[in-house]
């Protein structure tokens, strides 16, 4: 069996067109440079909102008292710190710290009328220099395996006890706790009271 060669459409000239009107194409960028100028406007205006706003709230300080801090809807006490801990959690699973755990043993009530979930990860500790340091949830997790504890939505009125775990460098003592209520709070900051 023999093939005839394959013989293709005769080339025609065609345009080099693109399917825009070369207006339309500057018309198009000039648009997007304005979008993209509003838009950082419109974020500064944002980022200058929010520190002059900030700036206004004041920073309240407390010592750890056993009546409690007020932050929120949620009364607040710090009833212990331990530091020096270099695991936590069940042999196995345990959580390894890159310094050292110090752990704060809380009390928190919501005062307010409806359930609130009160957001460990939203606590910050400070140390002596002010360098501030975030919760470690996973520690917390196991620290916090009783019912009701800091993991679960708190009911009007009800009072849960748990525990703030912090992994710091191990020559670091936690002086100062910034409690948050809420996102929209301001924050109290509680003086603690030396590790035990």
């Amino acid at each position: 069996m023999t093939y005839a060669p394959h013989r293709s459409a005769p080339a025609r000239a065609v345009e080099d067109y693109d399917g825009l009107d070369p207006g339309a194409a500057a018309l198009r960028a000039k648009l997007w440079i304005a979008g993209g100028i509003v838009a950082v406007v419109a974020l500064v205006t944002f980022g200058v909102w929010a520190v002059v706003t900030a700036e206004g709230r004041p920073v309240v300080v407390a010592t750890a008292a056993p009546g409690g801090t007020v932050a929120g809807h949620f009364a607040f006490a710090v009833n212990g710190v331990r530091c020096g801990l270099e695991s936590v959690g069940p042999e196995g699973l345990e959580q390894r710290a890159s310094g050292h755990f110090c752990l704060l043993d809380v009390t928190v009530k919501n005062d307010g009328s409806e359930p609130e979930l009160f957001d460990s990860g939203a606590q910050r500790a400070y140390d002596a220099d002010g360098v501030a340091y975030a919760p470690a949830e996973q520690a917390a997790v196991f620290l916090n395996d009783r019912y009701p504890t800091l993991l679960n939505e708190i009911l009007p009125g009800e009072t849960v006890t748990g525990v703030l775990a912090f992994d710091v460098p191990s020559d670091v003592e936690l002086v100062e706790l910034s409690v948050q209520g809420a996102q929209s709070t301001p924050g109290v900051r509680i003086t603690l009271p030396p590790a035990g």
